[in-house]
Protein backbone atom coordinates (compact mmCIF):
# COMPACT_ATOMS: atom_id res chain seq x y z
CA UNK A 1 0.00 0.00 0.00
CA UNK A 2 1.44 3.36 -1.46
CA UNK A 3 1.26 6.42 1.28
CA UNK A 4 -0.45 8.38 -2.15
CA UNK A 5 -3.38 5.55 -1.76
CA UNK A 6 -3.31 5.46 2.51
CA UNK A 7 -3.57 9.49 2.71
CA UNK A 8 -6.72 8.76 -0.68
CA UNK A 9 -8.21 6.24 2.02
CA UNK A 10 -8.00 8.92 4.65
CA UNK A 11 -9.78 11.53 2.99
CA UNK A 12 -12.61 9.55 1.68
CA UNK A 13 -13.54 7.86 5.25
CA UNK A 14 -13.39 11.33 6.50
CA UNK A 15 -15.56 13.06 4.18
CA UNK A 16 -18.13 10.03 4.16
CA UNK A 17 -17.99 8.82 7.72
CA UNK A 18 -15.98 11.34 9.62
CA UNK A 19 -13.09 11.82 12.08
CA UNK A 20 -13.56 8.68 14.49
CA UNK A 21 -13.95 6.28 11.48
CA UNK A 22 -11.28 7.79 9.44
CA UNK A 23 -9.38 7.26 11.95
CA UNK A 24 -9.93 3.70 12.70
CA UNK A 25 -9.84 2.63 9.07
CA UNK A 26 -6.72 4.49 8.46
CA UNK A 27 -4.81 2.70 11.20
CA UNK A 28 -6.36 -1.03 10.43
CA UNK A 29 -5.20 0.02 7.15
CA UNK A 30 -1.51 0.72 7.84
CA UNK A 31 -1.20 -2.27 10.95
CA UNK A 32 -3.28 -4.61 9.17
CA UNK A 33 -4.96 -7.25 11.07
CA UNK A 34 -5.94 -6.60 14.36
CA UNK A 35 -7.80 -7.40 17.64
CA UNK A 36 -10.35 -5.15 19.11
CA UNK A 37 -8.16 -3.89 22.33
CA UNK A 38 -5.22 -3.31 19.56
CA UNK A 39 -6.89 -0.96 17.47
CA UNK A 40 -8.66 1.30 21.02
CA UNK A 41 -4.54 0.97 22.75
CA UNK A 42 -2.94 2.17 19.69
CA UNK A 43 -5.53 4.77 18.49
CA UNK A 44 -5.90 6.18 22.01
CA UNK A 45 -9.69 5.73 21.45
CA UNK A 46 -12.03 4.31 24.14
CA UNK A 47 -13.74 1.05 23.37
CA UNK A 48 -17.20 2.47 22.33
CA UNK A 49 -15.71 4.54 20.09
CA UNK A 50 -13.67 2.00 18.33
CA UNK A 51 -16.66 -0.31 18.17
CA UNK A 52 -18.95 2.32 16.75
CA UNK A 53 -16.70 3.02 14.03
CA UNK A 54 -15.71 -0.75 13.21
CA UNK A 55 -19.57 -1.05 12.74
CA UNK A 56 -19.73 1.82 10.55
CA UNK A 57 -16.97 0.32 8.25
CA UNK A 58 -18.21 -3.37 8.66
CA UNK A 59 -21.72 -2.17 7.59
CA UNK A 60 -20.59 -0.85 4.38
CA UNK A 61 -18.65 -3.47 3.85
CA UNK A 62 -15.04 -1.60 4.37
CA UNK A 63 -13.77 -3.79 7.16
CA UNK A 64 -13.89 -7.42 7.78
CA UNK A 65 -13.87 -9.66 10.50
CA UNK A 66 -11.94 -13.23 11.67
CA UNK A 67 -12.74 -15.13 14.18
CA UNK A 68 -9.65 -17.00 15.40
CA UNK A 69 -8.91 -19.88 17.84
CA UNK A 70 -9.66 -18.86 21.28
CA UNK A 71 -12.46 -16.62 20.29
CA UNK A 72 -9.81 -13.74 19.43
CA UNK A 73 -11.54 -11.41 16.78
CA UNK A 74 -9.64 -9.75 14.49
CA UNK A 75 -10.48 -6.46 11.92
CA UNK A 76 -8.95 -5.86 9.16
CA UNK A 77 -9.31 -3.05 6.75
CA UNK A 78 -9.69 -3.19 2.96
CA UNK A 79 -8.42 -0.47 0.78
CA UNK A 80 -9.60 -1.29 -2.38
CA UNK A 81 -12.68 -1.38 -1.51
CA UNK A 82 -12.47 2.05 0.63
CA UNK A 83 -10.92 3.48 -2.93
CA UNK A 84 -14.21 1.95 -4.74
CA UNK A 85 -15.88 4.95 -3.39
CA UNK A 86 -14.37 6.98 -6.05
CA UNK A 87 -16.39 5.20 -8.13
CA UNK A 88 -19.88 5.60 -6.33
CA UNK A 89 -20.58 8.85 -8.85
CA UNK A 90 -20.30 6.70 -12.36
CA UNK A 91 -22.06 4.38 -10.69
CA UNK A 92 -25.48 6.26 -10.36
CA UNK A 93 -25.05 7.78 -13.27
CA UNK A 94 -25.17 4.55 -15.19
CA UNK A 95 -27.57 3.20 -12.99
CA UNK A 96 -29.60 6.29 -13.88
CA UNK A 97 -28.56 6.01 -17.84
CA UNK A 98 -29.38 2.11 -17.94
CA UNK A 99 -32.81 2.46 -15.45
CA UNK A 100 -33.81 6.00 -15.03
CA UNK A 101 -34.72 7.77 -11.56
CA UNK A 102 -35.65 4.44 -9.72
CA UNK A 103 -32.70 3.04 -10.30
CA UNK A 104 -30.48 5.80 -9.30
CA UNK A 105 -32.31 6.33 -6.30
CA UNK A 106 -31.77 2.70 -5.53
CA UNK A 107 -28.04 2.62 -6.10
CA UNK A 108 -27.75 5.63 -4.33
CA UNK A 109 -29.83 4.13 -1.13
CA UNK A 110 -27.50 1.58 -1.15
CA UNK A 111 -24.16 3.46 -1.72
CA UNK A 112 -25.13 5.79 1.30
CA UNK A 113 -26.40 3.55 3.46
CA UNK A 114 -24.40 0.38 3.64
CA UNK A 115 -26.08 -3.11 4.00
CA UNK A 116 -29.79 -2.88 4.06
CA UNK A 117 -32.59 -5.20 3.19
CA UNK A 118 -34.72 -5.01 0.05
CA UNK A 119 -38.06 -3.72 1.82
CA UNK A 120 -35.95 -1.12 3.55
CA UNK A 121 -34.46 0.30 0.30
CA UNK A 122 -37.90 0.06 -1.16
CA UNK A 123 -40.05 2.08 1.42
CA UNK A 124 -36.89 4.90 1.40
CA UNK A 125 -37.28 5.21 -2.85
CA UNK A 126 -40.83 5.24 -2.28
CA UNK A 127 -41.06 7.76 0.16
CA UNK A 128 -38.50 10.07 -1.85
CA UNK A 129 -40.06 9.73 -5.04
CA UNK A 130 -43.10 10.58 -3.25
CA UNK A 131 -41.41 13.99 -1.82
CA UNK A 132 -40.25 14.67 -5.60
CA UNK A 133 -43.78 14.26 -7.01
CA UNK A 134 -45.52 16.27 -4.45
CA UNK A 135 -42.76 18.97 -4.85
CA UNK A 136 -43.81 19.29 -8.32
CA UNK A 137 -47.36 20.32 -7.84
Amino acid sequence: MTQAEIKLCSLLLQEHFGEIVEKIGVHLIRTGSQPLRVISHDTGMSLDQVKKALCVLIHHNLVVYHVHKRNVVEYEAQCSRVLRMLRYPRYIYTTKTLYGDTGELIVEELLLNGKMTMSAVVKKVADRLTETMEGQY
